[in-house]
């Protein structure tokens, strides 16, 4: 689950009807659901702008909430360095805290659902780094793997979310990972330990090595 994921279930709120979350940088939306009217992007942009320059001039570290109050009710917050605007159906005290609460709560049950996948696909990697390692050089592929860990992380949010200790691979943090991203540094990983058990077996055994740990997936 991304972390935009969870806006969708603010709409639970009885009150809210709908959102928009757009770049503080360029104004951009990045995601938007339910009932908006066509130029919230550019409203939430501008008022959130001009907010943070008001909070600025005035030394104000970060400006908290903005409520616009009309035909459209529209609450404005601060939200992952950009500005998220919701649409409510009238407006109501403390709101604003509630989004917050709602939004901090499917955080956290993002944060266990993607630690889970992490550590899910680095378990089923481990089980195939170890089918290679038989009758191979444990110390040569610990150094291939983590030279691969290095290479494909490099840049990326992942790359300070998992180190290897005698060839295996460890999470040490999956804070702000999404399930995309996993998924694809894991393909690549994939990719990489592969390739080098092709040139080390021949690919008839390498194939039968990655089928023979599908079996044992496939049974537990």
């Amino acid at each position: 689950m991304s972390p935009e994921d969870s806006f969708n279930n603010i709409l639970t709120l009885p009150k809210v009807k709908g959102f928009a979350f757009v770049s503080s940088e360029d104004g951009s939306a990045i995601k938007r659901g339910g009932e908006t009217p066509g130029n919230m992007d550019e409203i939430v942009a501008f008022i959130g702008s001009a907010a943070e320059i008001i909070s600025e001039s005035c030394s104000i570290k970060e400006f908290k909430c903005i409520k616009v109050i009309g035909l459209d009710n529209l609450v404005i917050i601060p939200y992952q360095h950009n500005y998220l605007g919701f649409i409510i159906d009238e407006d109501e005290k403390n709101i604003e805290k509630e989004i917050i609460n709602k939004l901090s709560e499917e955080e956290g049950k993002a944060e266990i659902i993607i630690n889970k996948l992490l550590k899910t696909k680095l378990s089923q990697l481990n089980m195939l780094i170890d089918e290679f390692v038989k009758g191979g050089d444990r110390l040569i592929w610990h150094d291939y793997v983590s030279k691969g860990v290095t290479a494909l992380s490099k840049g990326s949010k992942i790359e300070n979310c998992i180190s290897i200790e005698d060839a295996k691979l460890i999470t040490t943090n999956s804070k702000d990972l999404t399930r995309e991203e996993i998924n694809k540094f894991m393909k690549l990983l994939l990719d990489f330990i592969v390739k080098k058990a092709v040139s080390e077996y021949g690919s008839d055994e390498a194939k039968r090595r990655v089928h023979a740990v599908i079996k044992r997936m496939s049974n537990k």
